[in-house]
């Protein structure tokens, strides 16, 4: 059910923008989590607005700029749902070698994504709704940067990565008032804001509740993918219904005719290869990904918040350093393109076909699942066929 109303925020976040700004489009989080990174290494001294990269993704205030309202509020998502369940806690203190997991696998996960210029939300969750050609090329490569990274991390990291044994939960009434005054407080900030800008900071608190709520994660999805001799299924059923959910609901904007940006990324289909090799190595080796990580970190993972803080403060601002020299080396052409170019149908054709092939893979790897359609159809369909003679 969460991953369905994930899927029906998405939509709905795609329509109010057009309400306020003429045209609807898809979301993600990396952009903006990049300018976050970026305005902390401005008031560090560097000259960092300079950079090609943030010249045509340009630091702008906090209070201006969708994109990096959404980043805090999920983080805000995640901590509300997190303290009105009365489930919130500082836990996951690393050892040394999760430490290290979570600071060069979320370095990976900022430089990967921000090299394709997308992450799991914008070139996978976001594109395959949208029908985009560079949801085929960025699923590929960080299905195989993942596999390498779980290898690496079964091999170097798995037998020495452990929490030390820490856990600290304020009090369940602490947390209920809590939870409480800072959903009250968000939603009054939400009327400061500018009504485009309000959207994305009531989808971005959507989000991370939702994320919390029902424990999404995409790494978890695409490892059951890659390893599906451990896979239970369940998380790639909630992605697949997520992706039909936002895609179904673009197709019918489409139907209506509503003006939409895509978000195809302006660069070369290798580039994002590129990146989603880079990325799924991040995954691998941190076991989180993008959206997770935030929504977790909201909810008081302190190895999650280690994670977002390399992606944000190292990953992201060191592609930025390399994002011109990148753009001189990798071929342009092709770019990718919607297959709503040529019309409604064929754009919805991409998620229909990957979200239903995701979910009818995670009910085959789910054992339990399986067996329990396979006996409704054996003791269920006979029956009503000799009762119908």
């Amino acid at each position: 059910m969460s991953a369905f109303l994930i899927g029906v925020v998405s939509v709905l976040l795609s329509y109010g923008i057009y309400i306020f700004s003429g045209q609807g489009s898809i979301w993600g989080i990396t952009t903006g989590e990049s300018k976050i990174g970026g305005w902390v290494w401005r008031q560090l001294g560097a000259q960092i607005e300079q950079l090609k990269y943030f010249q045509q993704f340009k630091l702008t205030p906090l209070l201006e700029d969708p994109t990096q309202l959404v980043v805090i509020a999920i983080l805000i998502g995640g901590l509300s749902a997190a303290l009105l369940s009365r489930s919130y806690a500082f836990k996951h203190l690393p050892g040394k070698y999760m430490l290290v997991q979570a600071v060069i696998g979320g370095f990976l996960l900022g430089y990967g994504a921000r090299l394709a210029l997308g992450c799991n939300i914008g070139n996978f969750f976001s594109a395959w709704a949208a029908g985009g050609t560079h949801a085929v090329i960025f699923t590929a490569t960080l299905l195989a940067g993942s596999f390498i990274g779980f290898k690496i991390t079964e091999r170097i990291f798995l037998r020495g990565a452990k929490p030390f044994k820490f856990n600290y939960a304020p009090r369940q009434n602490t947390q209920l008032l809590t939870g409480i005054l800072v959903l009250a407080l968000s939603l009054i900030f939400t009327t400061t804001l500018k009504p485009i800008s309000a959207i994305w900071w009531l989808a971005g608190i959507a989000f991370g509740a939702l994320g919390w709520i029902s424990t999404i994660c995409f790494a978890t999805c695409y490892r059951d993918i890659i390893a599906p001799k451990y896979a239970s299924g369940i998380m790639v059923r909630a992605v697949g219904i997520a992706i039909l959910t936002y895609g179904f609901g673009i197709f019918i904007l489409q139907l209506l005719g509503i003006p939409f940006k895509f978000g195809t990324p302006p660069i070369g289909q290798l580039q994002v290869a590129l990146g989603g090799v880079i990325f799924g190595l991040g995954i691998g080796i941190s076991g989180t990904c993008i959206f997770s990580s935030e929504w977790r970190a909201g909810g008081g993972s302190i190895y999650s918040m280690i994670v977002f803080a390399s992606t944000i403060l190292l990953g992201m601002p060191t592609l930025a350093f390399h994002y011109d020299w990148w753009l001189t080396i990798l071929p342009q052409d092709p770019r990718p393109i919607t297959l709503y170019s040529y019309g409604p149908i064929y754009g919805f054709i991409a998620p229909l076909i990957f979200s239903l092939t995701l979910i009818s893979y995670g009910i085959y790897v789910d054992t339990s699942m399986r067996n329990t359609i396979s006996s409704i159809i054996t003791n269920k369909i006979p029956i009503r066929i000799l009762r119908r003679g």
